[in-house]
Parts: structure tokens; sequence; C-alpha cells
């Protein structure tokens, strides 16, 4: 019986983690479109510290990242997150936008 409450449990702690994961993405997002780039930066950042997230949702933040401190002025940091996401992503869409962003010289 006492495995199957922890076990009950786990599930809850763990759906409940992509619900909080979930609801960064979506407040990261719309603090970008927003122009609030320091609450888009700390909604990121809550995202990516949930457990087993998929490389393709870190390349998707990474990129949000990097467009995030474009915005703001930080060419230097926006442009070594586009140079990773280039060279470890390189067969995803964020890996091929990064390329592209960093064609046109930031």
């Amino acid at each position: 019986m006492k495995k199957i409450f922890v076990i009950a449990l786990l599930l809850v702690i763990s759906g409940c983690a992509s619900q909080v994961q979930k609801g960064s993405i979506q407040l990261a997002y719309s603090n970008y479109e927003d122009r609030d780039y320091q609450d888009t930066l700390k909604y990121i950042s809550q995202a990516e510290n949930v457990r087993d997230t998929s490389q393709e949702l870190k390349a998707e933040l990474t990129f949000l990242k990097a467009q995030t401190y474009e915005k703001m002025g930080d060419y230097e940091k926006a442009q070594s997150l586009y140079l990773y996401l280039k060279e470890q992503h390189k067969e995803s869409q964020y890996g091929y936008l990064a390329s592209k962003r960093l064609e046109q010289n930031l």
C-alpha cells in the first residue's frame, strides 16, 4: 500500500512539474512580446530547471534566450547562445535559425 501511495505521489509531482514548465514557457513568450525582457529571462530559467526537458525544448528555450539578450543589446551573450545552438543542435530548427541569425551578423 505504501508503494502505491509513493508511486501516485511521484506521478502527481511530475505532472505538476510539467504544468509549471508549460506555464513558464507561456509566460516567457508573453513577456517577450510585451518587451519585458527581465521577466522573459526569469521564466525561461524556471522552464529550464524542470527535469526531463527534451533536447528540442532546450534548444527552443536557448533560442528564445538568445533573442531576448539580443533585444536587450547584449550581443555577446546572444551570439554565444546562437553559436551553441548552431554547433550542438544543428539538426533542429533552432540550430538552423541560429545559423541564419549569425549570418546576419547581429
